[in-house]
């Protein structure tokens, strides 16, 4: 039986997609929970045009994260920390610090989910730190953390 999933479903397809399945799988679970319906010519039609939608705003995401990381490529930022007497800081960077300078310096809002350290960072000095878009679009800027 084709039905057309209205959700991702592991090991089966993605949202949009049009697929196989047998009879009881489609009517014991994927249409009582409202995951799937049957793929009549109308609803394939329908399928077909938001699938080209989808396609359309991906690309041109990937533009805006190209167009990102353009402007990210080879940043170095400073960031000013509170430190102990023995030079420590009190708490490590963490990404809201990383995205609020890389807001200031390049006015691109990123989310959390995109920065990531290698390990905590909890001392001065020079830092990499990777931002990654998904995907192969990663790059590494550089974070310098001084003595506020």
């Amino acid at each position: 039986m084709k039905v057309i999933l209205n959700e991702n479903v592991k090991k089966l397809g993605f949202k949009g997609d049009i697929v196989e399945v047998k009879d009881g799988y489609f009517r014991n679970l994927l249409f009582p929970k409202g995951i799937a319906v049957v793929a009549s010519d109308g609803r394939v039609e329908l399928a077909n045009k938001r699938r080209e939608k989808m396609v359309l705003e991906k690309e041109r995401l990937l533009e805006n994260v190209k167009e990102a990381m353009d402007k990210i490529k080879g940043l170095k930022l400073e960031i000013s920390v509170k430190v102990t007497d023995k030079g420590t800081l009190y708490a490590s960077l963490n990404e809201d610090e990383v995205i609020t300078a890389i807001r200031a310096a390049s006015n691109i809002q990123l989310e959390k989910k995109h920065v990531k350290f290698e390990e905590a960072i909890k001392t001065l000095g020079n830092h990499t730190v990777t931002i990654n878009f998904g995907g192969k679009n990663t790059i590494d800027i550089v974070v310098n953390l001084v003595k506020a």
